[in-house]
């Protein structure tokens, strides 16, 4: 997150990218802001707010949900969309290029902050953060109608394994909301938690196994500085920074392994037409371009 300070900060016009199983695709959440100013200030469109859909190469881009919704995640079969709205789970059944909205449905904990939800590899789960007002934070997981709802580990920002055994997440070490270590849960017992040692700065943040097993992408962010994208192999040896101009917190991985989406952001740039978009890159970190844009500086 940006720092607190005199320096004015420029939120991002878009979040969260997730693409499609069959790799045509990224969702994604657009804020709506139609004006940036250099002060800091900014205008929404509410009716723009949303879930948003945009072809790999960036062509046609629309609204695809109106809301407060986040964190979308597809399901493995392409069928379905997990999400945040209003910081509660919801489930929803995709129809061709549309939604059925009688398929709605609420799952995970009413009326308890819930964020980050993810669709196992092989289509029996979900996985997802809690915050409750007590503090007793941690990852739950669930069968996708809901049921065998349970608390299985004080992490946050939990990504599955390829093959849905384990999870990884991130543990701090004291209740600053800095994220160090990155933990993995073994969800059939077969083994002891792996602890990875911090790798780079003091708060890390959404690890993600490529498609592949071999490989967490990871975002990482040293004190006072900017959020970067980093690679790691699966054992937590041989980081590689892939961004050096800022990122904007969660990614994710084409289902193919061969690339990855997230949002290009430095909090303290005023940059409204490229700061805070879309973009895509090669996993090695090459081949950077942009999908979406902001608007035109005021």
């Amino acid at each position: 997150m940006p720092p607190i300070g005199d320096t004015p900060v420029y939120l991002p016009v878009d979040e969260h990218p997730s693409w499609s199983p069959d790799g045509s695709k990224i969702i994604y959440k657009h804020d709506g802001i139609i004006k940036i100013f250099e002060g800091g200030a900014f205008q929404t469109d509410p009716n723009s707010r949303g879930l948003w859909v945009t072809d790999t190469n960036g062509s046609n881009q629309h609204l695809f949900m109106r809301g407060e919704i986040e964190d979308a995640d597809w399901s493995p079969d392409g069928q379905w969309l997990v999400m945040n709205y209003n910081r509660q789970i919801f489930k929803v059944h995709l129809t061709g290029n549309g939604f059925d909205t009688s398929s709605i449905t609420q799952l995970g904990l009413p009326g308890i902050s819930s964020f980050f939800p993810t669709w196992s590899p092989d289509g029996q789960w979900i996985a997802y953060d809690v915050s409750f007002p007590q503090g007793y934070d941690g990852s739950w997981v669930m069968k996708t109608d809901g049921s065998q709802d349970h608390r299985i580990f004080e992490m946050a920002f939990p990504a599955w394994s390829p093959d849905s055994k384990r999870l990884i997440g991130v543990h701090g070490t004291n209740s600053t909301s800095i994220w160090t270590r990155f933990i993995i849960v073994y969800l059939d017992s077969s083994k002891s938690n792996d602890t990875l040692s911090a790798i780079i700065g003091n708060n890390n943040l959404h690890p993600r196994y490529s498609p592949k097993g071999t490989q967490i992408a990871f975002s990482s962010q040293p004190e006072g500085g900017q959020v970067n994208l980093w690679l790691m192999d699966s054992a937590g040896n041989h980081p590689k920074q892939l961004t050096t101009n800022g990122i904007w917190e969660s990614f994710c991985w084409s289902p193919d392994g061969r690339m990855i989406a997230y949002i290009s952001y430095a909090y303290n740039k005023y940059d409204p037409k490229n700061n805070g978009t879309l973009w895509i890159m090669n996993a090695d970190g090459t081949n950077k371009h942009q999908l979406t844009y902001g608007p035109i500086p005021i």
